[in-house]
């Protein structure tokens, strides 16, 4: 795996844990997350992307992908019940929602890394580079200067003007 799409997996792990996982949360739970565990989920968010950009994986597809996404709804739904207060144990609608999560993250990302697989394919095919002709070199026109002709000088100094008043 080249690192420009390790960079990517990882870019996306990172964005679609944090934005999935308060989704889920959320639409399980019906709370709202405030700044502070928002920031807190942003920053896990971003750690998992690091880590996944950085660790990656051999193999290509969903599953790597998925348990990147699962360890990220793990870790954002602890920050989120530690960061509101309010301990409660997990309900199968939050199981739900945080499978669903990674499910969903694992088909997106895994459809944005072949779109951008076949994009980078077609790029890397079409090369366009313009091609300008060369002037033709032939004998010179008939009356082409094809040196420069030394002029003299003549003086310049011209008699005319402006009316006097």
């Amino acid at each position: 795996m080249t690192e420009r799409r390790r960079a990517f997996r990882g870019a996306a792990v990172g964005a679609l844990t944090g934005a999935l996982a308060v989704a889920a949360h959320a639409t399980a739970d019906g709370e709202d997350p405030d700044s502070t565990s928002l920031t807190l989920v942003a920053l896990v968010s971003v750690g998992l992307g690091l880590t996944a950009s950085t660790v990656g994986t051999r193999r290509d597809g969903r599953m790597p992908v998925a348990g990147w996404l699962a360890a990220g709804q793990v870790i954002a739904h602890l920050v989120l019940v530690l960061a509101t207060g309010h301990a409660h144990p997990v309900s199968a609608p939050m199981l739900t929602a945080h499978a669903a999560a990674v499910a969903v993250g694992a088909v997106l990302v895994a459809a944005a890394d072949r779109l951008a697989a076949v994009v980078g394919s077609v790029l890397r095919s079409v090369r366009f580079v313009p091609r300008i002709p060369a002037p033709a070199a032939g004998p010179p026109l008939p009356g082409h200067l094809s040196a420069v002709v030394p002029v003299p000088l003549l003086p310049a100094l011209s008699r005319r003007g402006p009316p006097s008043a």
